[in-house]
């Protein structure tokens, strides 16, 4: 009986310990993935970001780094950090800015116009900058698309202006 006491807790101590050691938060994951952003390996940056999309808009705290991760020489890197921004949302309206600006690259340009899609309405303080870049021809289109799907009057009335 003692034996199969000591085998029991034996074992239930293992499984403790099993998970205290690989059991992270949502919020350490997050901290390890945008690290995970600087590393010299390009797919190992992809995935990160990827998975930060994933978690979407729990990871949050990961805008800035992304942000400065829509500069990656990498393309694929940039694709992925531009569906992660869309996949946390609203919560990345700071990277509006920055993604506008990715609208000129036409390798990232339909993933931008998609996260500055989903961050929706909360983009509307980047419609001023949004209405500015209609004036340029190699993102006249992209622009214009997001302008109608954020939906606010002034938004849509710069996009119904190129009709």
């Amino acid at each position: 009986m003692v034996k199969r006491l000591v085998i029991v807790l034996s074992i239930l101590v293992g499984l403790v310990s099993i998970c205290i050691s690989g059991c992270e938060t949502q919020e350490q994951e997050v901290k390890k993935l945008i690290k995970a952003l600087q590393h010299k390996n390009s797919q190992v940056r992809r995935a990160a970001a990827g998975k930060l999309g994933e978690i979407g808009e729990d990871a949050k705290d990961a805008v800035p780094a992304l942000t400065i991760a829509l500069q990656d020489e990498s393309r694929d890197v940039r694709t992925s950090v531009a569906g992660a921004l869309g996949a946390i949302g609203k919560s990345a309206i700071d990277a509006a800015p920055a993604l506008i600006k990715t609208l000129q690259n036409p390798e990232v340009r339909w993933h931008a116009e998609e996260a500055l899609t989903k961050i929706g309405s909360g983009a509307k303080d980047a419609v001023p900058v949004l209405i500015q870049a209609l004036k340029d021809p190699e993102v006249r289109d992209s622009t214009a698309k997001v302008l109608k799907k954020i939906g606010t009057p002034k938004a849509v009335k710069a996009y119904e202006s190129l009709q």
